[in-house]
């Protein structure tokens, strides 16, 4: 190759769109009420659920409290809890922390376990349905979609639901 065809190569290349992936990678997260996934795009970081967390008054069931993580508050949500609302379920210190970040929240999951990481093709995943085993999410679009009879969970909407829900009970105490 000359250096005529190389710099019009070269210009051809500046000039092309980027590909764009049709692929996400994802890790299960296994609740005791079942399994979802959550994109690893969306996580910061992954602790073990060992931080001693701060309470606070009349938080929601499902809030496992606060954390000073790289010097910032943030809330701590036990997924199990928020997700069935269920009261049966306790609290527990097991597990492992994910500390998940949207544009505009940060928020701290708290799983009993994490399964394997998967690379799924956007053709893949089938919209969000309404069977009984995604209750938990009905209306409110924390299902971005389905894999393998899993629900995949959109980061974004539930951190935006959760900061609502603090909200509200924070002013409504």
């Amino acid at each position: 190759m000359n250096d005529e065809e190389f710099w019009r190569y070269a210009r051809q290349r500046a000039h092309s769109l980027p590909e764009l992936s049709s692929h996400a990678e994802y890790i299960e997260c296994k609740l005791r009420s079942g399994t979802c996934l959550i994109a690893l795009r969306d996580l910061v970081e992954v602790l073990p659920s060992s931080h001693r967390l701060g309470r606070l008054p009349d938080m929601p069931a499902w809030m496992g409290g606060i954390l000073a993580w790289r010097g910032e508050t943030i809330a701590i949500v036990n997924l199990d809890l928020y997700l069935l609302s269920t009261p049966a379920l306790s609290q527990t210190a097991d597990g492992m922390l994910l500390i998940t970040r949207s544009a505009s929240h940060t928020c701290g999951l708290l799983v009993p376990a994490l399964g394997l990481t998967t690379t799924i093709e956007d053709e893949e995943i089938a919209a969000r349905t309404t069977s009984a085993d995604l209750a938990f999410a009905d209306n409110t679009g924390i299902v971005a979609g389905i894999y393998a009879d899993i629900p995949i969970l959109n980061i974004s909407v539930l951190l935006t639901t959760l900061a609502q829900q603090i909200g509200t009970a924070t002013d409504h105490g």
